[in-house]
């Protein structure tokens, strides 16, 4: 990796710096070879209108370090300082990932790219609109409710200041400064709520590129399925700031749940702040995400969705991609909870898919197989982890699966024997999260006829300076130094998981694998 953290000063904070690229470890990669895919894998983009009325910020403080229920609660995940910058950290990758054309290890040509979901971070029509502008190459502006001013909940007015975010423009007069500043370091960043909803032509990638769906592109918050009357609220003219007097708090943070049913709590007499209301913050009816992607005008038409997966109201698909067979997996519960899982009806479909193949198969979903054991279903039967592995390794044709869902970058092996019976699932890290990267997955055979995976994780194109923070790439780039600072994630502030944790184990990310002939 090109970037790290660097020393901590009196607060806490952590500048970035450089640091050499890491070598490859595992197997010498083979001097001449065959490409059976050669693609990029990005995931957990969590393109955010954080100025959005469903967002409930203001649980998430109870996982801070001072919380007094911190350890029940865990991590909540409500709010992230930077979340109003991750259009920007998508278009830094989007360039990123442009100029690398070949496969660093193999050299063949790049033949695509896979988006592992959580695309978006709260399951609304303009967040799907803005991450189809981002890889398509459309105008985009990152903006929500009233164009003239910020209105999320780090905005820099006094009325409704909350010292528990950051605000980047400092603080009103007759305010104490905010946590983020005083307690941890965070910097002043004047203009940032303007400058980061201003419109901007996107780059768009320029490789063909597929379509995960994620928990975070179905469910509120990625845990909730929109209810009608909820639905009201996040298109409506009311940001509530805390919770009713009716709702006990641990009651609910036990409602955002990983495994179904979760729940927000009634509004009742919660206090709220006015903004202005916005039809585009609709939630995404089942099917709709499939069809904004056919209306999409990128390559190839759909990303992988077909009008059968519009009109059906299915997620998954399977497609031949260069050496391979590509099958794309729904594994959202859209029943509720962050976890996944998946309907019988697609499990049959998948293991008809795997058996007809003549074609290695390389899968790709949002949630990896660890995390397959939301089994709540009011309506049919949920297929989870052990159902799956046991099907997946009676066919030798399925040699990996891509996913994300837990933001770092992971390798494991999938089956009995080591590069013998199973198959590798590689995990890449998020968009959202240190260490904002992708990677690049090199999959060829040797003359032997055994298999490589060449993996290399891939920065964005921002670099250590953000300057003012005025165009994309700053922006961007104090994103990234703000990821690597967040205060429920430093080890010296008892984080069960510290920040570094995400960037995994060496043979997470620079690594070279293989799978014998079979």
């Amino acid at each position: 990796m090109a970037f790290a953290r660097g020393e901590a000063n009196s607060l806490g904070w952590r500048n970035l710096v450089h640091e050499a690229d890491e070598p490859h470890c595992g197997h010498p990669f083979p001097a001449t070879s065959t490409p059976l895919l050669i693609l990029h894998h990005l995931s957990d983009l969590h393109v955010c209108d954080a100025q959005s009325p469903a967002r409930p910020e203001y649980l998430d403080r109870h996982a801070d370090p001072d919380s007094p229920i911190r350890e029940q609660v865990g991590t909540i995940g409500t709010y992230r300082a930077h979340s109003m910058l991750s259009p920007h950290v998508v278009e830094s990758m989007v360039q990123s990932l442009n100029t690398i054309t070949n496969g660093p290890l193999s050299g063949h040509p790049i033949a695509g790219a896979i988006i592992t979901g959580d695309t978006t971070d709260n399951a609304q029509k303009n967040e799907v609109d803005w991450y189809l502008a981002l890889l398509d190459g459309l105008e985009i502006r990152p903006d929500s409710g009233d164009f003239t001013k910020y209105e999320g909940v780090i905005d820099d007015g006094a009325e409704h200041y909350d010292t528990r975010y950051w605000h980047p423009h400092g603080t009103p007069e007759g305010k104490e400064d905010d946590d983020a500043r005083a307690k941890y370091g965070f910097p002043l960043v004047p203009n940032l709520l303007n400058s980061c909803r201003a419109p901007f032509k996107a780059t768009g990638l320029n490789f063909p590129w597929f379509a995960v769906h994620g928990n975070h592109d179905a469910l509120l918050q990625g845990t909730v399925a929109p209810s009608q009357e909820f639905v009201k609220e996040m298109i409506g003219p009311k940001r509530y700031t805390a919770l009713p007097t009716t709702a006990p708090l641990f009651e609910v943070l036990m409602q955002f749940r990983e495994v179904g049913p979760a729940g927000y709590p009634p509004a009742d007499d919660a206090p709220y702040a006015d903004v202005a209301a916005d039809l585009e913050r609709r939630a995404i009816a089942r099917g709709e995400y499939a069809q904004l992607h056919l209306d999409s005008p990128g390559a190839p038409r759909g990303h992988g969705f077909t009008e059968e997966n519009a009109h059906n109201k299915t997620m998954y698909y399977s497609t031949l991609l260069q050496g391979v067979k590509l099958i794309v997996i729904d594994s959202v519960n859209h029943f509720g909870g962050w976890q996944g899982s998946m309907d019988t009806e697609q499990f049959e479909w998948l293991e008809k898919e795997v058996a007809n193949s003549d074609r290695p198969v390389v899968l790709a979903s949002h949630h990896p197989l660890s995390k397959m054991f939301n089994d709540y279903a009011p309506v049919g039967r949920r297929v989870c982890l052990d159902e799956i592995r046991e099907m997946l390794l009676k066919y030798p044709k399925v040699i990996a699966w891509l996913a994300g869902h837990e933001h770092r970058h992971h390798i494991q092996w999938i089956g009995d024997i080591e590069e013998v019976h199973g198959f590798w699932q590689i995990e890449t890290a998020s968009h959202a999260d240190w260490p904002q990267q992708s990677r690049t997955v090199e999959i060829v055979s040797d003359e032997a006829g055994d298999i490589y995976f060449g993996l290399t994780v891939v920065d964005h194109a921002a670099g250590l300076d953000h300057g003012d923070a005025a165009t994309p790439l700053e922006i961007a780039a104090l994103s990234r130094t703000i990821s690597a600072n967040v205060w429920q994630k430093r080890p010296e502030l008892g984080a069960k998981h510290g920040i570094d944790w995400w960037l995994g184990r060496p043979k997470d990310r620079n690594v070279v694998l293989r799978i014998a002939n079979r």
